[in-house]
This record gives structure tokens, C-alpha cells and sequence, in this order.
């Protein structure tokens, strides 16, 4: 069976939505936290790395295209399990990562009487389809969804300026540049998982392009910029520092004309992209253990572990504090290994092309 069902635009899309709900939700808490009111500016300063690291991921996927190397070559190899449990437990953590802030998320804000095993089940089931559907239901579902997801980007950001004060933003490097370069690494955590393109290729039709994947990058970074902006111009530093989600508050300033609590907009981008990012993760993680033969058991088995793990007991105080200390370093650092493991790849197979 042909598994090359998506075109070069899905993988673009996905990468969007997926890297993107990470940078504009999760990132921006931690780069407030870390960086305060200079967190604008180590956003700034991370398109400089983030360039860098699309470059060298465009080069390994041109390396691994031309020696026709997937992710299957891993899969092939003597210790093709390992390979397997670690890059599907990653993409397992995501997945609990994501749905676990959702959660918290509409716990605090819309969702305070209805019982947790509700959300979870319903979301998780809904995620599941998708994930047994295949990559071209995703990415097909994520064409359609990023317009509307963009829209209300550009409405909540434009109709909040009479309420931004852009002297909020300075001065700068007022207690030094240390907190910018440690905003720096979160947000490059967040950035460098385009990785995700490498799991993605094995399906592509056509061939990604360098100017494309740039696009890309620039586009994660005004997703993390513009809303990021928006909390310390509208809220100032100290306040947006204490929010959960500075990204959705924003959307309680909205108003137009007479109409206001747009936030309900904000429901559907949350979610969107979350939906996203759970359904494509566990797709990935899925396919990384029924390579061999076809198991349908292991898709519903990796949601049921994502419900029972999602299910555990966890304040949104000591969640916080495992992402910015825990995650997020070991996040950035798992992707520069598994860089380097690419690049040994290359390296190994291209000497046996050679031979």
C-alpha cells in the first residue's frame, strides 16, 4: 500500500499548527517567567538559532532524500526497538503535555462545573479518530482549520490596539541580559520541533523546499511575538507574569462596537490546535510501533494510557513548574541529540551508498 498521501502543504500546515499551539501557548508562561519584560526580545534573539536549525534540518532532509533514508531505516536497524520506545514515548509526553494544559486551561476558564472525565473522554476519543483515520485526515482537517485559527489571530491582535501601551515594552536589559538568553532556550524549545517534519517525510508526495520551511519559521515566530506583545503591552510585565495563559486573556479586552466576550473565539483556536497536536503526535507514535505488522490494538492502547495519565491528580501550580523545569530544558535538549542522531545516519548510510 502507498503510504505518500500528503503534498509538501500539509506538512508546512501541520508543522504550523502542531510546533505552533506549543510556542504560542505553552512557551509564552515560561519566556514571562524566565525573561519578563525582555521576553520580546529573546524571542527576537531565537530567530537567530531557529534560522540556523531550519538550515540544518533542510540539509538532512535533503541528505536523507537523497540516499532514499526514512524514518523506516531506523526502524530496520539492530536496535530498531529502542528507537521505537524512545521517539514514541516522546511523542506520547506531547500528547499528555497538551491535553493536560487543555484541561487545566478549560477547567479555569469555561468549563468549571463539568466533571474532568467528561472533557478528557470526549476530547481524547475525538483525537483518537483522527489518529486511526491516518496523516491524510489530519492534515486535511488542519488545511481547513488554520485559516479560521489565523483570522481570529489577526482579530484578537488588531482590535486589542487601543488597549496596548508600547512603552510597556522598555526599557530594556534593565537587570541584565542573563533572563534574555534563558528565554532564549525556551523558546528555541519550542521552535526546534519542526524535527517532526523527519516522522512526517516517510508519507510526502512531492519534495519540501528551503524557502517554504523558512516561511514556516517566521510564521512560529510572530505566533509567539505577536501574543507575547500583546500581554506585556496590554497587561505589563508584572501582571502577564502571573497569567496562566496570557494568549487567551487577551481575548477578555476584546471588544467590537457593542459586542463583547469574544473570548469564545479563543475556544475554538485552543482546541483546534490541540486537536492537532494529540491526534498527529499519537499517529506518529502509533506508526513507530506497527511497522512490522499492522496492530490495531496499539493506537487505542496509547490513548487509554493518555486518559488514565491525563486523569492523574495534578495542580496547575506544580504542572507549571515541571514544564518550566523539567520539560521544556529536556525538551531542547532531546531535539539537539536527536539532530546529531540524524546526522550519524547520514553519515553511516551515506558511507554505504559510497561503497
Amino acid at each position: 500500500m502507498n503510504q505518500k498521501v500528503i503534498s509538501a502543504t500539509h506538512i508546512y500546515i501541520l508543522l504550523i499548527i502542531s510546533t505552533g499551539f506549543i510556542v504560542h501557548v505553552l512557551s509564552i508562561p515560561m519566556l514571562l517567567t524566565a525573561s519578563k519584560r525582555d521576553a520580546w526580545i529573546s524571542v527576537i534573539f531565537s530567530s537567530i538559532p531557529f534560522a540556523l536549525w531550519i538550515l540544518l534540518v533542510f540539509y538532512i532532509y535533503k541528505k536523507l532524500n537523497k540516499n532514499n533514508i526514512t524514518i523506516n531505516s531506523f526502524l530496520k536497524m539492530k536496535y530498531s526497538i529502542l528507537f521505537a520506545v524512545v521517539y514514541g514515548l516522546y511523542f506520547f509526553i506531547n500528547a499528555f503535555i497538551s491535553l493536560k494544559f487543555t484541561i487545566i486551561w478549560a477547567k479555569t476558564s469555561y468549563a468549571f462545573e463539568v466533571p474532568n472525565m467528561v472533557i478528557v473522554l470526549s476530547f481524547s476519543f475525538i483525537c483518537l479518530y483522527a489518529s486511526i483515520k491516518g496523516i491524510r485526515t489530519i492534515s486535511t482537517i488542519a488545511i481547513f482549520i488554520l485559516p479560521l485559527v489565523s483570522l481570529f489571530g489577526v482579530l484578537v491582535g488588531v482590535g486589542n490596539w487601543p488597549n496596548k501601551d508600547f512603552e510597556l515594552l522598555f526599557p530594556i536589559f534593565e537587570k541584565g541580559y542573563r533572563d534574555s538568553l534563558q528565554g532564549v532556550a525556551y523558546a528555541c524549545s519550542g521552535f526546534f520541533e519542526i524535527i517532526t517534519l523527519f516522522f512526517l517525510s516517510p508519507y510526502l508526495k512531492d519534495k519540501l523546499k528551503m524557502k517554504w520551511l523558512l516561511l514556516v519559521g517566521l510564521m512560529l515566530v510572530v505566533l509567539t511575538l505577536g501574543p507575547l506583545m500583546g500581554a506585556l503591552t496590554e497587561f505589563g510585565s508584572v501582571e502577564a507574569e502571573k497569567m496562566m495563559n496570557p494568549a487567551y486573556e487577551q481575548w477578555r479586552l476584546l471588544s467590537i462596537g457593542q459586542v463583547t466576550r469574544l473570548d469564545f473565539l479563543s475556544i475554538f483556536q485552543w482546541l483546534s490546535g490541540s486537536f492537532i497536536r494529540i491526534s498527529l503526535s499519537l499517529f506518529i507514535a502509533g506508526k513507530l510501533f506497527t511497522y512490522k505488522e499492522n496492530k490495531r490494538w496499539i493506537l487505542p492502547a496509547f490513548y487509554l494510557c493518555l486518559i488514565l495519565a491525563v486523569s492523574f491528580p495534578w495542580d496547575a501550580t506544580s504542572f507549571f513548574y515541571f514544564l518550566k523545569k523539567i520539560y521544556f530544558p529536556i525538551n531542547l535538549l532531546f531535539q539537539i541529540c536527536s539532530l546529531l542522531l540524524f546526522l550519524l545516519l547520514i553519515h553511516l548510510k551515506g558511507d554505504r551508498h559510497e561503497e
